[in-house]
């Protein structure tokens, strides 16, 4: 919150940020929505389509049986996530409608696999 001042706030700030440009630097590239789609369609056999006009690029995956959304996938400016509107490096987000019991499971499999890209990653240096 902005209106929050004093050296504890300002600790805790800095550090946020800094947690959320790591994470940036690490996952957040724009190869990371290409990995995404591919992993779904791999995974669920699920290709996206491309709704939006203004967004031609954000993907929508949906349930087959149904035509439910369950996933869209995204370009954001990272400014935006991590308050710092001079970042104009885009990142691939991905918004999941997901049953909140599930999401213990997902989130165990999402840190195995940065755990393993960046294994691969160190690998490549």
């Amino acid at each position: 919150m902005k209106s929050n001042t004093g050296s504890f706030s300002a600790v805790v700030k800095a550090e946020y940020r800094t947690i959320l440009q790591d994470i940036a630097g690490k996952c957040f590239v724009k190869a990371q929505a290409d990995r995404i789609k591919d992993g779904i369609k791999t995974r669920y056999g699920d290709e996206p389509d491309f709704p939006f006009k203004k967004f031609p690029d954000y993907a929508v995956f949906r349930n087959p049986q149904n035509r439910k959304w369950y996933g869209l996938l995204m370009a954001v400016l990272l400014g935006k996530l991590t308050g710092d509107e001079k970042d104009q490096q885009e990142a691939a987000v991905l918004n999941l409608k997901l049953a909140e019991e599930k999401l213990p499971a997902l989130l165990e499999e999402a840190l195995a696999m940065l755990d393993e890209s960046r294994a691969f990653t160190e690998r490549k240096k």
